[in-house]
């Protein structure tokens, strides 16, 4: 069996989205991606300036290079960085959660962040703190501000409610609190 490519693993994503989801997402213009071999960065700082916008500072660019992926809310444009290290040496299986997984986080921040979805970002660092281990540590690792963590929060939990649904398993996992259950899917209703 041949690897995917990830252009067509980020459409396998998009496929698997509930329609309502496509729709408010192509809605707000967010259902654009693009794939790219380079840090994610450099690649919105140049299509800042070729769109003559002022772009991140050199800071936010240089975290911005570690990303796999990355919601331009800007620009309306999902950025993957097929060329990330993590991707390149993931095996098959992996990779395609991998890939996956970035599709549905980002277009969970799209999501979160639309005039659609009512959530407080000041509630961010209570909610954390009730979020599933894994989930509230790869957060904090990330070096968000506080300010960050609710979207941060929202877009992990839609990602993972996505495999959920795709493995067969819809609706609210036992190890999810209600609230953030709750939060996360008002986004796209």
């Amino acid at each position: 069996m041949s690897e995917e490519s990830t252009e067509d693993l980020v459409q396998l994503a998009w496929d698997a989205l509930p329609s309502r989801h496509r729709q408010l997402l192509e809605q707000i213009g967010a259902s654009r991606w693009e794939i790219v071999d380079r840090p994610l960065g450099d690649v919105v700082r140049e299509l800042f300036t070729s769109t003559e916008r002022p772009g991140p500072t050199r800071a936010q660019t240089k975290l911005d290079n570690r990303a796999l992926g990355m919601w331009v809310p800007e620009l309306r444009l999902v950025l993957i960085n097929d060329g990330h290290q993590e991707l390149r040496s993931a095996d098959p299986p992996t990779r395609e959660a991998l890939v996956t997984w970035i599709a549905w986080h980002e277009w969970g921040h799209a999501l979160s962040v639309t005039g659609f979805s009512n959530h407080d970002p000041s509630e961010g660092a209570r909610l954390l703190e009730l979020a599933p281990p894994g989930i509230r540590e790869r957060i904090r690792k990330g070096g968000y501000r506080r300010s960050q963590y609710i979207h941060e929060l929202i877009a992990e939990t839609y990602a993972l409610l996505m495999r959920e649904s795709v493995e067969g398993r819809p609706g609210r996992p036992k190890w999810l609190p209600d609230e953030i259950y709750q939060l996360t899917t008002r986004i796209g209703a």
